[in-house]
């Protein structure tokens, strides 16, 4: 018996056909993929922007405690960091509203891929997978309502500020503040009320509809199946290699910062704070000078060190999970083969990102924040500095270009290698069913059609 689509002639442990319940992905559409795959870049690209905040606090020490040792460079570096905050703070609230939007509409592609295989009358053994499952089950618009509210809220308490301080000094600007805050704080409550009040309403429809076709029983029993298949061995996420090489290099970056941070206070005979805004610096022996020079040294080091050895990590992972790829085919192209491992099969039954595509959408979070502030401090509209960045103004529009592109081929990537795998995906959640890896409560919190 052939279950859905997509799936090919694979045989259960025995020898056999499979047979009885087990779970199975259904294609989305085009508008589905696109919208899954943005998601997941763009969970990279705020993944980014922390990393450039990390820099910029880094950055910023350096050149205000005149560690760089140029007092030219350390002014354009202060106004570069300066500017980058303010870019840093509305790309992450862009970056995360345009997530909360695609998440949700890749829930309402889920469900309505579900209705339509429904309709079409797909198998009832062919359950839908546990990722699908929870994307109709959950709240949908959840992520965008939180935001709709917190934003709502945010703008709210500065547009009341803003009132009491126009009632006392008027000026058009205030007014014009503080009437865009409460005209902003009204339609992010606007937004926050829908996803709770109305966008559910079709959601819920379509999710009665789906339940309608796969009962309780049916999620049960391929729950059943795959916690039957159970065994005691420890998940083990990816290479111990590439893991390794990862838990290195972020211990070089902290004792980078770390050795920073301690040159620098060793350096104040009194912080900053009570009384004193500068810090009274102290000399030693020539000893304790060079160590204390050391920590400059160690953390730019330790910096490009870091990223060298996350690099390396993440290519040793993509070579395991390609060779692991290649033999699970072979694998379920033989009737005869043994069950893979617990941790291969949880890893390669589920929806991934590419390692590398995920690197290039952080490193397109982090180019755009320093790539537009450059820009924008060419064209004057900075702190300083302008005749410095006026120079490398069409590098910046060529720094910003390569940023999309990276997020673009990301997201591509992404969309092409979930539509791709979805064949062995099956296969696997077909023939080898096994528990979820990313979610140890995914049986409570997914069978839930039915409800």
């Amino acid at each position: 018996m052939v279950v859905g689509r997509g799936e090919g002639p694979w045989v259960n442990e025995d020898g056999g056909e499979p047979r009885g319940w087990h779970w199975h992905e259904y294609p989305v559409g085009a508008a589905g993929e696109v919208a899954g795959a943005c998601a997941r870049s763009l969970l990279a690209v705020l993944v980014g922007l922390g990393v450039a905040f990390a820099l910029i606090l880094s950055g910023g020490i350096l050149a205000e405690e005149n560690l760089l040792g140029d007092p030219g460079l350390e002014t354009v570096v202060d106004h570069l960091l300066r500017f980058s905050v303010g870019f840093l703070m509305v790309f992450a609230l862009g970056v995360a509203f345009i997530w909360a939007v695609v998440s949700f509409l890749r829930e309402v592609a889920t469900s309505k891929a579900l209705v339509k295989a429904a309709t079409r009358g797909a198998s009832r053994h062919a359950v839908p997978s546990p990722d699908q499952v929870a994307a109709v089950v959950n709240p949908p618009a959840s992520r965008l309502e939180i935001l709709g509210w917190g934003n709502a809220v945010l703008a709210g308490v500065l547009g009341l500020v803003g009132l009491f301080v126009v009632l006392v000094d008027s000026s058009p600007e205030g007014w014009a503040i503080t009437l865009s805050s409460i005209g902003c704080a009204l339609v992010m409550s606007l937004l926050g009320h829908a996803c709770r009040q109305w966008l559910p309403r079709a959601h819920a429809k379509r999710r009665a509809r789906i339940a309608a076709h796969w009962s309780a029983q049916d999620e049960a029993r391929a729950w059943k199946r795959a916690k039957r298949r159970e065994s005691s061995e420890p998940v083990v996420s990816g290479s111990p290699k590439a893991a390794a090489f990862i838990y290195v290099a972020g211990l070089v970056g902290v004792l980078g910062f770390v050795a920073l941070l301690a040159s620098m206070v060793m350096r104040c005979a009194s912080l900053p704070g009570r009384g004193t805004s500068e810090c009274n610096e102290v000399y030693y022996s020539s000893f304790i000078e060079r160590v204390l020079s050391w920590g400059f040294w160690i953390f730019a080091v330790a910096v490009p060190l870091t990223a060298l050895l996350a690099l390396v990590g993440v290519l040793i992972d993509w070579t395991q999970r390609r060779a692991e790829r290649a033999d699970l085919f072979v694998s379920l192209a033989d009737s005869r083969s043994r069950r893979p491992g617990r941790n291969v099969l949880a890893f390669h039954s589920e929806q991934r990102m590419h390692p590398l595509a995920r690197v290039g959408a952080m490193m397109s979070g982090v180019g755009l924040v320093y790539s537009a502030s450059a820009y924008m401090l060419g064209q004057g509209m900075g702190l300083g500095s302008h005749e410095v960045f006026a120079e490398y103004r069409t590098e910046s529009i060529v720094a910003m270009l390569v940023s999309v592109g990276l997020f673009v081929a990301a997201a591509v990537g992404t969309g092409i290698a979930t539509a791709r795998g979805r064949e062995l995906r099956n296969a696997l959640m077909r023939r080898w069913p096994t528990m979820p890896e990313q979610d140890r409560d995914s049986q409570r919190r997914n069978r839930g059609l039915a409800r």
